[in-house]
């Protein structure tokens, strides 16, 4: 049975997200595996879209980069909302602004 558009294209988004967030914490797949007792093959299928996590994992690997879970799952960032969570988690005082400003009066 082929497998599903959907979860394929969650699966990559989600890696892409953690490979971000990686490398803003300055970290290396083998530490990152190594500190969330995981193999590192495996963490970089799921950074490559190749896997896509369970719940767990993603809670451990959020614990670990300093996020909440939640901002793993934060895959568009074009939404307002997301992107203000995204500015609030990076400290960036004109992002946040910015993303107020389109919570607050969004386009028509």
């Amino acid at each position: 049975m082929p497998r599903r558009p959907g979860p394929i294209r969650l699966a990559r988004r989600l890696g892409a997200r953690i490979r971000t967030l990686r490398t803003e914490a300055g970290l290396t797949q083998e530490t990152l595996a190594w500190d969330c007792d995981l193999d590192k093959g495996y963490l970089s299928q799921v950074e490559s879209g190749k896997r896509l996590p369970s719940v767990p994992v993603l809670v451990v690997l959020a614990k670990r980069l300093g996020v909440e879970a939640a901002d793993l799952l934060a895959l568009d960032l074009s939404h307002p909302r997301l992107a203000l969570l995204e500015a609030a988690r990076r400290r960036d005082r004109a992002a946040i602004r910015a993303a107020v400003r389109r919570v607050l009066l969004p386009t028509a």
